[in-house]
């Protein structure tokens, strides 16, 4: 069962969601022979995750998708325990996807500094459906001795997209140290399948215990390296999730002498982990991240009661925009729109399952705006904080609360909403807030309390899904 459906309110219209059962991690982004290809780790058979998959969806315009089925399964010694996750490389005509193949022995271990096999292996692609033999690059007796058992989620990319000065590539692998340190490994070769340890990436102060999901790249010159860390403590109001996804900007050269600017969060919402980016055939670099938040037990999602849960986020366009680095929904979602609408200031929408709002904000007001009473959207010019709060009485957020950040101005929102899940983008994606949130019908409306003279929206149609007939 793909896409939005009657007997499951909260079936999403426009996101990418498991078919059945637990999705986390995008995984393998790219553009290939004319399509883009999207992986995901995937539990099939349990909506709370378990041995882990790669799923797969293909699309030649990212509105209408195609379910390709498991792609990589765990059937090798060197991953019996799980497909983790990784990424695509397209070269020398073919599909080279890099992932860490999980073992857990068994005995008395704690999986941390022993009992874990972490293996970096190789499987290729000439058409982008089927799949060769697996070939085990890396293993753990391979990697610097001072790491833990934790090192995983190769990234691989061309030098050239990362400012190399030659025709080599660059492999980087998120790493957990002995002293509970959170650092990227970086790796060379001048093929696919030997490759050196030439640099470690990590903060000149501690910034987490381990670092996941490594992704690096330019835009227009800049440098960005992108992690997943955890153990992150909240700080100055930033840092309010379990784990946290963000990006520093480097200095320096990545294979080389380096310095890591500030880190800065990818999403404030409550939902949003594990992103990563592909650059595609018009040179556009686009970021997809995964709807969740792993081992937070403050936060429920209802959907383990219809056998799935999670979803991944809409494509998002990364660019800069007067020295910001700013995230906004690839324009191919426009696609979906249907007639346009305005809405004034103290009126509510009708309810609808989807729905695309864009909200010219006042100057120098104060900004409330609702989704279904139980959600408050609110900008305050006394302290320059943009929050997105869930009311307590209506509980739509499942024991989701509240996520603030700090805002110079709000001159525009955005809201994406779908049956379930919430984007909102703030000055054309300056800040951007996901979240899950949950009505008793599935459908949702909102309403300009105060800050703007009216609203433009379209309800929108859901995407479009196709299923071979020998994959479900």
């Amino acid at each position: 069962m793909l896409g939005i459906n009657e007997n499951d309110r909260w079936r999403l219209g426009f996101h990418l969601m498991p078919p059945t059962g637990w999705l986390n991690d995008p995984n393998g982004l790219c553009e290939f022979n004319g399509e883009y290809h999207v992986f995901f780790q995937y539990t099939p058979d349990n909506p709370e995750g378990g041995m882990k998959y790669w799923g797969h969806y293909l699309s030649k315009n990212l509105v209408e998708w195609e379910y390709a089925g498991i792609a990589l399964s765990p059937e090798k010694e060197f991953e019996k325990c799980g497909v983790y996750s990784g990424s695509a490389l397209v070269a020398g005509g073919r599909m080279n996807l890099f992932y860490t193949g999980n073992v857990k022995l068994q005995g008395d271990y704690n999986y941390i500094t022993d009992g874990r096999q972490a293996n970096t292996i190789l499987v290729c692609s000439e058409d982008g459906r089927t799949f060769g033999e697996k070939k085990c690059l890396l293993t753990n007796t391979d990697y610097p001795e001072n790491l833990t058992c934790h090192v995983r989620d190769p990234k691989v990319v061309p030098g050239k997209s990362i400012g190399a000065e030659n025709n080599k590539n660059y492999m980087f692998l998120g790493a957990r140290t002995q002293d509970d340190e959170g650092e990227v490994l970086v790796y060379e070769s001048s093929g696919t399948k030997n490759w050196k340890l030439v640099n470690t990436l990590t903060s000149t102060e501690k910034f987490g215990y381990m670092w996941e999901c490594p992704d690096a790249f330019m835009l227009d010159g800049r440098k960005i390296l992108s992690v997943s860390p955890q153990g992150v403590e909240e700080q100055e109001g930033n840092y309010q999730n379990l784990y946290q996804s963000g990006y520093f900007e480097l200095t320096g050269r990545f294979e080389g002498s380096y310095r890591l600017k500030r880190f800065k969060e990818w999403d404030r919402g409550f939902d949003f982990y594990a992103p990563q980016t592909f650059e595609d055939s018009h040179g556009r670099r686009i970021l997809i991240g995964w709807i969740g938040m792993p081992d937070d037990p403050g936060q429920r999602n209802p959907t383990v009661a219809r056998g799935w849960q999670n979803a991944l986020t809409v494509p998002r366009e990364v660019f800069l925009k007067d020295g910001k680095v700013m995230q906004y929904p690839v324009k191919e979602i426009s696609a979906l729109q249907k007639k346009e609408e305005t809405l004034r200031v103290g009126e509510s929408s009708r309810a609808m399952r989807m729905y695309d709002a864009h909200i010219e904000t006042k100057v120098n007001s104060d900004i409330i705006v609702t989704v279904s009473d139980g959600i408050k959207l609110q900008y305050s010019l006394v302290d320059h904080y943009f929050t997105l709060e869930f009311l307590k009485e209506y509980d739509l957020g499942c024991g989701r609360r509240k996520r603030s950040v700090y805002l110079e101005k709000c001159s525009a929102i955005r809201i994406l909403a779908d049956t379930s899940c919430l984007e909102i983008y703030l000055n054309g994606g300056e800040e951007v807030f996901t979240t899950r949130f949950y009505t008793d019908s599935g459908a949702s409306s909102f309403c300009i309390e105060k800050g703007a003279e009216a609203a433009i929206y379209w309800e929108m149609n859901p995407m479009k899904y196709i299923v071979p007939e020998n994959i479900l």
